[in-house]
């Protein structure tokens, strides 16, 4: 068995990952593990690249958000601002206004 080395390790969203697993697929054999963690990605991811990195973006941009924190809240499907207060109370160190809570749910949602 070979050893391999992280090259590089970053925090992404799940539709970043689904993209790369895909674009691997056309490629490569997909080892069970990561047939596995496509199949799952396939599942629960809920937007595009695109999308994601552009809530991500607005997320950090407007709300001061880590990079971990604005991927968490991309990859859940948050339907309510009580959902999401609970949520942010676990990620985030302040407070948000019922205001900034419904902007940030409108993000989320695209609405």
């Amino acid at each position: 068995m070979s050893v391999k080395k992280i090259r590089k390790s970053e925090e992404i969203p799940n539709a970043v990952a689904l993209a790369i697993l895909r674009e691997l697929a056309t490629t490569t054999q997909l080892s069970e593990d990561q047939r596995k963690t496509l199949d799952y990605l396939e599942k629960v991811t809920k937007r595009t690249r695109e999308e994601s990195e552009r809530i991500m973006r607005q997320l950090v941009e407007k709300f001061g958000f880590t990079r971990i924190t604005a991927i968490q809240l991309v990859n859940l499907s948050i339907d309510s601002t009580e959902e999401l207060k609970t949520i942010l109370s676990h990620l985030e160190r302040r407070e948000f206004s019922e205001g900034e809570l419904k902007e940030i749910l409108k993000i989320l949602t695209g609405q």
